[in-house]
């Protein structure tokens, strides 16, 4: 089942499974914002990323001693929420711990998505409720696909990729899937997108939780999108390699994949990861 929100400029569809933003268009250009999901080249759109970012190491962590399989950015993005609140342009969906949750994952939550449709784009706000009185651990984050066809004859290499305030930011290279901290490096935020510029997965940089906004854009016509991140830790942006999609993904994350080299072991005795 899916949801739709509209307005005047906008048409934006939410599927419920995965609470997943699947479309964004304008109206009066008729111009496509989000993915189609090809599974040909990644079959997603805009997946939440919970109760993880990235990987654990070994996909395994433990808490209190015991030791819990979970697989890479977590199960949110693949089980249905619930619609709790709907207008013609918002909508605010939800997802409660299950026994198949807590098999991965040991704790109760309640995990809400609200979507807020405006003239100028989409706002989503995510939400995570404690109904227990001791502490929880988690991560959370985004992961939208834009497409880079937003008009037929646009190639690949016509886009560019920008954060601003513009300055060095620290940037933090994947390693088999995991941050290799060894490596860190100031870098520019300015990036020419080609699919080469994805061969070792995800370019993250260090947003120090400070206000930033994320573009793609092309440079021939200037069509795009920008994403609004008040205090993300990180922004990973990211498409697939070796295959060509028509898309790059602009993500910011509240919390980051284990180091290569370290093994998380989390205890409630502790404080809070976020």
């Amino acid at each position: 089942m899916a949801v739709i929100l509209e307005n005047g400029k906008l048409r934006a569809v939410i599927n419920e499974h995965g609470a997943e933003l699947v479309s964004l268009l304008a109206k009066d250009t008729q111009i496509q914002y989000m993915w189609s999901g090809d599974s040909k080249y990644w079959g997603r759109h805009s997946p939440v990323l919970f109760p993880i970012e990235g990987r654990v190491k070994d996909d395994t962590y433990q808490i209190d001693g015991k030791s819990y399989h979970l697989t890479q950015h977590g199960f949110a993005r693949d089980m249905d929420f619930m619609v709790i609140e709907q207008t013609e342009t918002s909508a605010c969906f939800e997802l409660r711990a299950t026994k198949e949750t807590k098999q991965k994952y040991p704790y109760d939550f309640v995990l809400q998505l609200a979507y807020q449709l405006d003239d100028n784009g989409i706002s989503v706000t995510y939400r995570v409720v404690n109904p227990m009185e001791e502490t929880i651990y988690f991560g959370i984050g985004a992961h939208p696909a834009f497409s880079t066809k937003l008009e037929l004859a646009d190639q690949y290499t016509d886009y560019e990729v920008q954060i601003s305030p513009a300055k060095k930011r620290l940037h933090i290279p994947l390693k088999d899937g995991y941050l290799d901290l060894d490596q860190t490096a100031l870098k520019d935020t300015d990036l020419a997108v080609s699919h080469e510029l994805f061969k070792d997965d995800a370019i993250i940089y260090n947003l120090e939780q400070e206000p930033a906004v994320i573009t793609l854009k092309s440079k021939k016509h200037g069509h795009g999108v920008s994403i609004e991140a008040d205090d993300a830790k990180a922004v990973g942006i990211w498409s697939c390699y070796p295959a060509k999609g028509d898309f790059v993904c602009l993500e910011p994350w509240w919390a980051l994949s284990d180091p290569i080299t370290l093994m998380v072991i989390l205890s409630t005795n502790t404080q809070s990861m976020n």
